[in-house]
């Protein structure tokens, strides 16, 4: 298939899974040079210029034609507002600065999980067995994962960290899959003010250290092109194509991140990461194979 021929969600899905996947390890390198919440408000701040400067380029065109809001759509809002704005990626941020960044970005696909389980179970979104088991896959190779047996729940700190912030990821997929009243880019916008602000006045609270100017440039290009412009590109694949079958092309966003990673750090891995290697690989395959089949099937002869 042309490129040309594609569907424009699946073009904007695919350029929101390179910049969500490389935004990895640059958070890994960030946020072991910076306090987490500073690394939330400078993120902010950049990923709040990416909307802006998608707003000037989109014109009112983008922002015309929308349904009024009900209160379904403003308890979604909220719902994304607060925990994909702020509570994500702090629990995130703080769980990357104790786990190895291609290790996270492997047990990132844990969002998968709750995207796709959220999607089925509270907005009835179609579901198969296949998909049901490409997340049995998933959900075993981040047990796998972030096992280690040295504690009561037998899950190290930092994946026990990234699997929740999965979670709340997942729950930030689905809110903003089904929010039609409002604009991308406003949605975007109100994500950033709110977790900027909040991380703004606890930076200021807690009085945490200003790191270096190249450090600080890094957050601003993050925020800009990963959770900026992203962002909005995501939102926009995610109204066309709901919350489960955008989550399962999302899926290499994470291994994005961890090829990334592997050639930026050098840190060890084990024996669990190569073994929770195919577990993965074959879950994402499934639920994208699954899901792209039933909203775009191949024709014969194409």
């Amino acid at each position: 298939m042309h490129l040309s021929k594609l569907p424009k969600p699946i073009i904007a899905l695919a350029c929101a899974t390179v910049l969500f996947g490389t935004a990895t390890p640059l958070l890994k390198i960030l946020v072991d040079g910076m306090a987490p919440l500073l690394l939330i408000a400078l993120l902010a701040i950049g990923s709040g210029a990416g909307v802006l400067c998608w707003r000037a380029v989109s014109g009112p065109r983008f922002t015309t034609g929308q349904p009024c809001a009900g209160r379904r759509e403003k308890y979604l809002l909220a719902g994304t507002v607060v925990v994909g704005g702020f509570v994500a990626p702090v629990v995130q941020c703080f769980a990357l600065t104790v786990t190895p960044a291609a290790t996270a970005s492997l047990l990132l696909n844990f969002e998968i999980v709750a995207t796709v389980l959220l999607a089925f179970l509270v907005f009835h979104e179609p579901k198969d067995k296949k998909t049901g088991l490409a997340l049995i896959l998933i959900f075993a190779g981040s047990i796998l994962l972030g096992w280690n047996g040295e504690n009561l729940l037998g899950f190290s700190l930092g994946a026990l960290g990234i699997i929740i912030s999965g979670f709340f990821w997942g729950i930030d997929n689905n809110c903003m899959a089904h929010i039609s009243a409002y604009p991308p880019g406003l949605i975007a916008l109100c994500k950033v003010l709110f977790g900027g602000s909040v991380a703004a006045v606890l930076v200021i609270a807690l009085g945490e250290p200003l790191p270096g100017a190249d450090l600080i440039v890094l957050a601003l290009l993050t925020g800009f092109f990963s959770y900026g412009l992203g962002l909005i590109l995501f939102i926009v694949a995610l109204r066309d194509m709901g919350a489960a079958r955008a989550g399962a092309i999302y899926a290499a966003a994470p291994f994005i991140g961890c090829i990334a990673s592997l050639f930026v750090f050098s840190d060890p891995l084990g024996s669990q990461f190569w073994l929770a290697v195919p577990l993965f690989v074959a879950g994402a395959l499934i639920v994208i194979r699954e899901q792209w089949s039933q909203k775009y099937p191949i024709k014969p002869g194409t």
